[in-house]
């Protein structure tokens, strides 16, 4: 089982991978590719706000984007449960506004 760790490091960059590129492909639009809301998204969050980043977890921006709120449609009948947490992962990479 040496291999354990490689293999579990090698699917964590596919995963992340994986969650930037839905992001860019079905978020960005109105989100922004940097986390910052665009015209489209205006009521959003930002999501490099540092009070976003505390308050939100993977597990709760999951949820709300499977579920949608809003404007934004759900994604639970278009995106599998681990592409749902892929792209939660993402958002929770956006650093704070400088």
């Amino acid at each position: 089982m040496r291999n354990a760790p490689i293999a579990s490091i090698l699917a964590l960059a596919l995963a992340a991978t994986e969650g930037k590129i839905i992001y860019e492909t079905k978020c960005a639009q109105c989100h922004g590719k940097d986390g910052v809301a665009k015209p489209p998204g205006k009521e959003s969050k930002n999501f490099n706000d540092p009070a976003f980043q505390s308050a939100w977890t993977e597990e709760s921006i999951a949820k709300i984007t499977a579920e949608g709120k809003g404007k934004m449609p759900g994604y639970r009948s278009r995106l599998s449960p681990e592409e749902l947490r892929a792209v939660a992962a993402h958002v929770k990479t956006f650093g704070p506004s400088k």
